[in-house]
């Protein structure tokens, strides 16, 4: 397990699989909202069965701060899903944004673990699920990696898992094995162990560094790739770098709140 602390972080390079890190004077830090708080300036939304921009069953609400999901949905009831996402596409930068669960649960999701996520490098058109990477946002699960529909990664896990389905996440530098992650479908990786996650506000991080990206889960690095591209499965010679695209928060049939969605350029990342 690798702790992160304090705002020293900057980021992770090629070598993050093997534990080492890079650090700099917090004060050198500069963090820009991307969520002000009070719109969403700079953001769309997409939901099923109303596209683009169209939110008639208020599903998204900005209270205090916050983005607020599903505050006029009854529990138990039937919603759409989708996601809140960039106008902008970014590339190399650390992105942190805090999140808390709710207490109402709707269909089709009623009977299962609380969810949501964070979608990074979606290229390609709208969908219900976008083309990207996603930092899992589920009870339990908090920071898993998954590769959506072509995107592929190269990464680390735990032989003790490797007959899993799916696999955990082990640094290299710990006894990590090499897998590739993703190229067909949804590609899942669990991250590495522990009880990372706590009551209230929740911070979640990714460090999107070039074509590598890091997953952080209050302070704790618990997932990490790199070599990250698009491939076509009928065509192994097809694989294309992937470091930029938009930034999304999904939005999966859990009442939850988003608040201080923040990026910090590790260059001049915004397109």
């Amino acid at each position: 397990m690798m702790l992160v602390t304090g705002l020293a972080l900057v980021g992770f390079g090629r070598d993050a699989g093997e534990g080492k890190t890079e650090t700099a004077p917090a004060a050198e830090e500069t963090w820009t909202p991307l969520f002000n708080g009070r719109n969403l300036d700079g953001w769309y939304t997409f939901l099923q069965k109303h596209g683009k921009n169209h939110d008639p069953d208020r599903v998204i609400t900005i209270e205090d701060g916050s983005i607020r999901l599903y505050k006029h949905a009854a529990d138990k009831s039937d919603v759409v899903m989708g996601y809140i996402g960039t106008e902008k596409e970014y590339g190399d930068y650390h992105l942190r944004f805090q999140y808390r669960w709710g207490t109402k649960k709707f269909q089709p999701r009623y009977a299962l673990k609380r969810d949501a996520g964070l979608y990074y490098h979606i290229v390609g058109p709208d969908a219900v699920w976008p083309k990207s990477l996603q930092f899992q946002i589920q009870q339990t699960d908090v920071g898993d990696l998954l590769a959506l529909y072509g995107f592929q990664l190269d990464t680390w896990i735990d032989p003790k898992t490797k007959g899993d389905d799916p696999p955990t996440f082990l640094d290299l530098g710990k006894g990590g094995v090499p897998r590739v992650l993703g190229g067909k479908g949804i590609g899942y990786q669990k991250r590495l162990p522990g009880e990372f996650e706590v009551d209230g506000w929740n911070t979640g991080e990714i460090i999107a560094r070039g074509d590598t990206t890091t997953h952080i889960l209050n302070g704790h690095v618990v997932n990490h790739g790199r070599n990250i591209r698009v491939v076509d499965p009928s065509d192994p010679k097809s694989a294309k770098p992937i470091t930029k695209g938009r930034i999304a928060l999904e939005i999966e049939a859990a009442e939850m709140d988003f608040r201080k969605v923040e990026i910090r350029m590790l260059n001049d990342g915004a397109k």
